[in-house]
């Protein structure tokens, strides 16, 4: 019988031990807080994020966001796909566009509730939503909905907005309790309690409006007056005469950008996180009182990045510049090592395919992106090495009629930061822009982007750069992938 019991012992412990060698767990919880304009100059301000995310899980150093504009990014978070496949390219028409093509049918929520997940969206959805499908529009595959209503007064969503909530449409005003930011944590704190209360795994889609302009604070919380902009060397860049004339003209707005706006606007911008921070630390604190913490993945994350005066450039977006492509990315969880870093390349079209395989769906064969679940058990495999940065509608017809009218160079000027296609190589960057100008720079000697070496590239390097973008701009599903891991070049 001692025998007996010995054996037993011992087969538990191996069973235990093999339990132990995969780390990741079935149907865990997933968490997705996305930041709308955050940018890496940004992350000090959000000290217990850091902490509970970050120091409780890995940080990612090279996250990509391969279309730099909301709409655009956040169209490929929930599809996997570059945009040139998801065919939204710009924040208009967005929504509507993304609506005619159906894809919403055939996204991240849909695959995660055909797997018997709880899901749930608060917050800011697509641009334009929900134009063309009705006021009272809900999108297929969400149990918990609450999304702003597209303004038509050019206000903003942190006061006086409208959410459409599960069908019904709720208008806010500028009571402290109606700042956005408070009304998003707590219809996600209810929702993770019902989902506790269901004993069923869920996928919660926290989408705030933080740090977008106008940035306003909720009461009490604008930071000192004396916070200053923490300016790189291509802050106010003395020197832009190598620049695309389409980035030149995006300066010329008739007033200087300075350091004094530069100052103000990042104020404004820090004081719009410190809600977000403490939501971010309630969200963990409510995950462990519900038993929940351990088998749950948070991802802390951008739609895109911002630029603040680097290059001459005023406050915005959608460049192919670092500033607005390199974004934050922290997670925890389950099978994460607590203070690990990801150095690889990765980005927001691998953002839906690594939250599908954590929950065990079924990822689409269209999907351009891949998991990022092996980097986070230290694996070795075969990466990419570069990545496409598209960005624009691009009208042949009208390009063609702009570069034989010296008059009309401006004709791009109206699509932030002008169309183009690029290549975000491991050590490079390449850009074709639609009316023909290019922009290339060595990230090893100028990580800033300040010395734009296009002119000096010899035909032989520019024919293989514009061979393997075309190739880049064109691809979908594995070809991308497989496009991605040959784009080292030698110049």
């Amino acid at each position: 019988m001692k025998k007996k019991f010995a054996l037993l012992l011992i087969l538990l412990a191996l069973l235990a031990g093999c339990t132990m060698q995969n780390p990741f767990k079935d149907s865990p919880n997933v968490i997705l807080i996305l930041t709308d304009d955050l940018d890496t100059p940004l992350m000090p301000y959000i000290p217990q994020t850091r902490q509970l995310i970050g120091e409780q899980g890995a940080t990612f150093e090279n996250y990509f966001i391969t279309t730099p504009i909301c709409c655009a990014s956040r169209a490929t978070t929930i599809r996997g796909q570059y945009a040139h496949n998801t065919d939204i390219l710009q924040n208009s028409p967005g929504f509507a566009r993304f609506f005619k093509l159906k894809e919403e049918e055939d996204a991240l929520n849909i695959w995660l509730q055909n797997a018997g997940y709880r899901t749930a969206l608060f917050g800011k959805y697509l641009n334009n939503y929900p134009v063309n499908a009705g006021r009272n529009y809900v999108p297929p595959g969400w149990d918990d909905w609450g999304a702003f209503l597209a303004n038509t007064d050019d206000g903003d969503f942190f006061y006086n907005y409208t959410m459409n909530e599960n069908g019904t449409l709720v208008e806010y005003g500028d009571a402290p309790e109606d700042y956005s930011t408070s009304v998003i944590r707590e219809k996600s704190l209810a929702f993770i309690d019902d989902s506790v209360k269901a004993d069923a795994p869920f996928f919660l889609f926290v989408s705030v409006y933080a740090p977008h302009g106008p940035a306003t604070p909720a009461p009490g919380d604008l930071v000192d007056e004396d916070l200053t902009y923490p300016q790189s060397p291509s802050f106010r860049e003395a020197d832009i005469s190598d620049k695309p004339r389409i980035i030149q003209a995006l300066t010329q707005t008739g007033d200087e950008f300075d350091e004094g706006d530069a100052n103000y606007v990042f104020r404004k911008r820090v004081s719009t996180l410190k809600p977000v921070d403490d939501f971010v630390a309630e969200l963990v604190q409510v995950l462990e009182a519900n038993g929940q913490l351990d088998n749950t993945y948070i991802i802390f994350t951008s739609d895109n990045g911002f630029h603040l005066g680097e290059h001459q450039l005023p406050s915005g977006k959608g460049t192919a510049y670092e500033e607005d492509i390199l974004v934050p990315f922290m997670v925890r969880g389950p099978g994460i090592t607590p203070g690990s870093t990801v150095t690889q390349m990765t980005a927001n079209i691998d953002l839906a395919p690594t939250i599908a395989e954590m929950a065990g769906a079924k990822i689409p064969a269209f999907v351009d992106g891949r998991s990022l679940l092996p980097w986070l058990q230290a694996d070795t495999l075969q990466w990419r090495n570069g990545l496409l940065i598209e960005f624009g509608y691009i009208d042949e017809e009208a390009i063609a009629e702009a570069m034989n009218d010296p008059e009309k160079d401006n004709l791009l000027v109206g699509v932030a930061g002008g169309a183009f296609r690029g290549i975000r190589g491991e050590n490079y960057v390449y850009v074709e822009y639609a009316n023909g100008e290019l922009e290339f720079y060595d990230l090893t000697n100028d990580p800033y982007q300040l010395e734009n070496l296009a002119g000096t590239l010899n035909a032989e390097t520019l024919s293989l750069l514009h061979e393997k973008l075309t190739a880049l701009k064109n691809c979908s599903g594995t070809e991308c992938q497989s496009l991605e891991e040959d784009l080292n070049i030698n110049w």
